[in-house]
């Protein structure tokens, strides 16, 4: 008899767990607290073991058939003269500022979601409530009401999320960065080229925009700061800090006033543990 497993989350954590778990023959069920898959996202490099493993997977030749047009990345000054060009093929060993694979958050987790999608069952706009566990598995209730026993709970969701710290209480601690980035699109203008260009003001502030797909250039900019709970305040005031941060520079960042889809982050990692393993739950970091 197969053994059921949950995972939860399904970006590209939970997607790749749920393709690689299915291939071996265990029964898989992913819940997504979005209503829908989540498209879009900005630009990922994909290097190392994580490109060994698209490849044993089949999917890094489809991968490259969704990758954005970044050439390198220059630093500019504030007039977008280039100071500095670093080109995606100067490094033999694709150690450079751009890779040799990148690729939009959303295309890579889609490319995988729609390898594994007849393999497992997804379900959206559910989340983990509380789980219940005995030497053989684990009870499960999700938000909707609906029960479920596993053999094992995998949970593949960000550094703050809500069923990290269901689950593994006290233990997913972050520790921040101070950095405070803005992630959002806009859209491509005649002078944007394929290279990403990146300009560094006074008192830790800075930008990128990179090309992206869609006639659309991913931007970023941020601080280096102490975070201030940034990532929990309104769309608005997010816009609103940003657009004051940088009132005064030049360079692109009048470009970036109407940001399509912006979301605000303190940059954090989770500490460290020698094992994300609790009885019948585990979780990536």
């Amino acid at each position: 008899m197969s053994r059921r497993i949950l995972v939860t989350g399904a970006s590209v954590a939970g997607n790749t767990a749920a393709w690689w778990l299915t291939h071996h023959g265990f029964t898989v069920d992913v819940v997504e607290k979005a209503p829908a898959f989540r498209d879009g996202g900005q630009n990922v490099d994909v290097r190392g073991n994580a490109r060994d493993v698209l490849r044993l997977m089949g999917l890094e030749h489809a991968a490259f058939d969704h990758t954005t047009p970044e050439k390198g990345t220059e630093w500019v000054d504030a007039d977008n003269n280039c100071i500095a060009r670093f080109d995606a093929d100067d490094s033999d060993n694709d150690s450079g500022p751009t890779a040799e694979l990148e690729i939009r958050r959303g295309d890579i987790a889609r490319l995988i979601y729609e390898a594994v999608r007849e393999r497992a069952s997804f379900r959206f706009g559910d989340s983990v409530a509380a789980v219940n566990q005995d030497a053989s598995g684990a009870e499960v209730t999700f938000e909707s009401g609906r029960r479920e026993r596993y053999d094992l709970v995998i949970v593949a969701e960000g550094v703050g999320s809500h069923t990290r710290e269901l689950l593994f209480a006290g233990e997913n601690k972050p520790r921040w960065m101070d950095i405070t980035i803005a992630y959002f699109s806009v859209p491509r203008q005649p002078h944007d080229s394929d290279y990403a260009r990146v300009y560094n003001t006074l008192g830790g502030r800075g930008g990128t925009l990179k090309p992206s797909r869609d006639n659309l250039m991913g931007a970023y900019v941020g601080i280096q700061k102490k975070p201030e709970g940034e990532h929990e305040w309104s769309p608005e005031r997010q816009r609103q800090y940003m657009l004051d941060l940088f009132a005064g520079d030049g360079w692109s960042f009048r470009a970036c006033a109407r940001p399509w889809g912006m979301s605000m982050i303190s940059i954090s990692t989770c500490s460290a543990k020698s094992a994300w393993i609790g009885g019948q739950t585990a979780m990536s970091c």
